[in-house]
């Protein structure tokens, strides 16, 4: 059976992000796509869903069945990275601050989430 996702970004190396968005999981669990993750994707889409988050707790009211899944999301992709592989990758791209790892967050996001 195919797993339905909403696509919210795109890695670096042109690979989708994405939330599967009817499933019977109590909780959503990687795409399945995800098994062809590098560690780079990983670290982007991290970045995508820690952007996502951000920004609905920016909003009133915030949705906080949306704010679970984007959580979810980024602590999924984020658990495949070690501190020291997390910490080189920022060095790489320069991202000093969670600000900065924000703002690339943002810049892979789709259009529609930036505002």
């Amino acid at each position: 059976m195919t797993q339905a996702v909403q696509h919210v970004g795109v890695t670096r190396s042109g690979r989708a992000v994405q939330i599967p968005i009817f499933s019977d999981e109590p909780k959503p669990e990687l795409p399945a796509g995800c098994a062809l993750y590098t560690l780079a994707d990983h670290f982007d889409a991290y970045a995508v869903f820690e952007y996502l988050l951000s920004r609905e707790l920016s909003r009133r009211p915030a949705d906080t069945a949306v704010m679970n899944t984007y959580q979810i999301m980024s602590t999924g992709h984020n658990s495949r990275l070690d501190q020291d592989w997390h910490q080189t990758e920022r060095a790489a791209l320069g991202l000093a601050t969670i600000f900065d790892v924000l703002q690339h967050g943002k810049g892979l996001a789709d259009g529609i989430f930036k505002d």
